[in-house]
């Protein structure tokens, strides 16, 4: 039986997102725009989980879309914590709160974004590229 996986298929494997969300319908939302546009989507609901993820993954995570209220710890201190361990690797941190703190927070990192919830699929799509990251 042949194999179906782009390996084998001549095409690029998909663009892999870790979607880092403790709501789930948060979550369900993000991962449903993001595949719609191509990505790959690995799903984290803690911080915890998701720097295990990053840590293990069998296919490379290309960028990162983390939540700022998880339950377990800040997700501008998971940002930190990602960012030490993978200084390239685009981040696009979701929050609700006030975009100007962490602008200011992250003012020197080219390679973070800051995206204000509630986000529709194109303004999610519009982040990521704006940190240099499409699905193909």
């Amino acid at each position: 039986m042949p194999s179906t996986s782009s390996e084998n298929s001549g095409k690029p494997a998909p663009c892999r997102i870790l979607i880092v969300e403790d709501e789930a319908l948060v979550r369900m939302f993000a991962v449903d725009a993001l595949e719609d546009a191509g990505f790959a989507i690995a799903e984290a609901a803690t911080a915890t989980e998701a720097m295990k993820l990053l840590q293990i993954a069998s296919e490379p995570i290309r960028a990162v879309v983390v939540d700022l209220g998880l339950p377990d710890r800040p997700g501008d201190q998971l940002a930190a914590e990602m960012r030490s361990l993978h200084p390239e690797l685009p981040i696009l941190i979701a929050s609700g709160r006030s975009e100007k703190e962490l602008k200011e927070r992250f003012a020197i990192d080219d390679r973070v974004a800051i995206m204000v919830k509630p986000y529709t699929g194109p303004m999610l799509l519009q982040a990521l590229l704006s940190l240099g990251v499409a699905a193909s």
